[in-house]
């Protein structure tokens, strides 16, 4: 006999100890008392189809965990926006995207600054979240430590000189090249040093920091004999340069010459009569330079403030201007920093889904419970696909396993050869009988329960023959 039979033999007792009691201790506690009383049905989860929802509950609510860590967060009430001087037309751009956002249900504050220059130091200390910086003003290191949301408008460069400075060059002369700290002043200084014109050299060549409405009084006054305006066409002042026989303003035949150095420049024409179709001001087309203002953001900024800004930028600047054509701008060309991604997408294919159809705080919502929802449910199919299968073993588990209990029992009946070797056998197959009969199942494993007591019931018998056998026989 094998090993394992002659241990059973032994220790009849094991058949239960291995098979039965393993799985219900309440059974085991009572086994000292007798006959053991069936488990409550309101044990800790004895229905399988509890254990597997449950455990995929649990999972869901892990990776719902998990995707919120990587939310972005909601979009703020506050948004700061660095402008330019007041009156300017930094800031008039600022007030217009102001009322836009404003629709959108978030609120701008517009800064005033001294221009584009305070505008970046202002960003790079986290005193603004976004700023309107003309091209040319970023070094490097500063430009890689921001985002492009897109240009907006040209901002044209006019060279004007008193009518009388005979000159053939500016330099030589008191020069207006913008106020401190404005754009301006950095362009008009680096361009002057491109063609080796700065402070004192050559001899007799002074830079005057002025700009605006005071650099044109002062070219008026003869304070100063020329002046380089990074300018818009809606100044008041720009049509004096132009009307007022005591200034001219000079053509740039270089300007070709000057974006090729510097390809933050634009080569544009201004046409005869733009500024005064009545007085046909200019009276001829006139070739000038121009840099692009843009709209630059922190990188730690919300990602969704993008997209509000381009549409909103977009719907300001739908109608063209003086200098740009109707849908020019916003645009991804002629910006200094790496645009930012949502940026490109949005240029690229427009604005997403919920962008394009609910407003921005929902649509940011949205985009949020998005994040969460599409690796939810990707990951929820495939468990609610085995959630039945799973089910169905567990259930069928729960049947099938005492088959083993069965067959180790029926292997102790055959080696038992005597009246008093077969009551510790009856015990155990009450025990499962017991158990058997309180086990509840779907009604569709019903048929394989009443066919596992229905083998219990067969042994049943042959225990009952084989006992009045063995009494016959004594």
């Amino acid at each position: 006999m094998a090993g394992s039979e002659r241990s059973e033999r032994a220790n009849p007792s094991l058949l239960v100890t291995q098979d039965f009691w393993i799985f219900h201790p309440a059974a085991r506690h009572n086994d000292s008392m007798g006959k053991p009383q069936p488990p409550a049905r309101s044990r800790w989860l004895p229905d399988p189809a509890a254990r597997i929802w449950i455990a995929i509950v649990v999972v869901v609510i892990l990776a719902a965990a998990a995707a919120w860590s990587f939310l972005p967060p909601p979009l703020p009430e506050m948004v700061r926006l660095g402008t330019g001087q007041p009156g300017g037309p930094y800031e008039r751009f600022g007030e217009g995207l102001r009322k836009e956002v404003a629709e959108q249900g978030v609120e701008l504050e517009t800064v005033n600054t001294a221009g584009s220059m305070e505008n970046v130091y202002l960003l790079l200390d986290g005193k603004i979240d976004v700023a309107l910086v003309q091209s040319g003003n970023l070094s490097d290191e500063q430009a890689a430590r921001l985002l492009s949301i897109g240009s907006v408008f040209y901002e044209p460069l006019l060279v004007v000189e008193r009518s009388e400075w005979d000159s053939y060059h500016i330099a030589g002369g008191r020069i207006a090249i913008g106020a401190p700290g404005s754009g301006g002043n950095v362009l008009a200084r680096g361009l002057l040093e491109d063609q080796g014109v700065r402070d004192g050299e050559p001899p007799g060549t002074e830079l005057v920091e002025i700009a605006g409405q005071a650099a044109v009084d002062a070219l008026l006054a003869g304070e100063v004999d020329s002046a380089i305006l990074l300018t818009s066409f809606d100044e008041p002042w720009v049509r004096t340069l132009f009307s007022d026989p005591g200034l001219r303003v000079t053509d740039f035949t270089l300007a070709e010459a000057f974006t090729r150095h510097d390809r933050f420049l634009r080569r544009l024409i201004i046409p005869a009569g733009l500024v005064d179709l009545r007085y046909e001001l200019p009276p001829e087309d006139l070739e000038v330079i121009a840099t692009t203002v843009s709209l630059v953001i922190r990188p730690d900024a919300h990602k969704a403030l993008i997209p509000l800004f381009i549409e909103s930028s977009r719907q300001q600047l739908s109608q063209g201007g003086l200098l740009a054509a109707p849908g020019e701008f916003p645009s991804a060309h002629g910006v200094e920093a790496p645009l930012a991604d949502e940026a490109l997408q949005y240029f690229e294919r427009g604005p997403s889904f919920f962008y394009r159809w609910l407003p921005i705080s929902y649509a940011s919502t949205a985009t949020r419970l998005a994040i969460i929802l599409i690796p939810l449910l990707t990951l929820m199919y495939p468990l609610f696909r085995l959630a039945g299968p799973a089910y169905r073993w567990a259930t069928e588990r729960r049947i099938y396993r005492w088959y083993r209990v069965l067959g180790r029992i029926e292997r102790r009946m055959d080696a038992g050869d005597s009246a008093a070797s077969l009551d510790p056998i009856q015990a155990d197959l009450d025990r499962v009988d017991d158990q058997i009969r309180h086990m509840h199942v779907p009604n569709k494993y019903a048929s394989n329960l009443f066919t596992l007591r229905m083998h219990h019931k067969l042994l049943q018998d042959r225990l009952t023959s084989l006992r009045r056998m063995a009494e016959n026989g004594q």
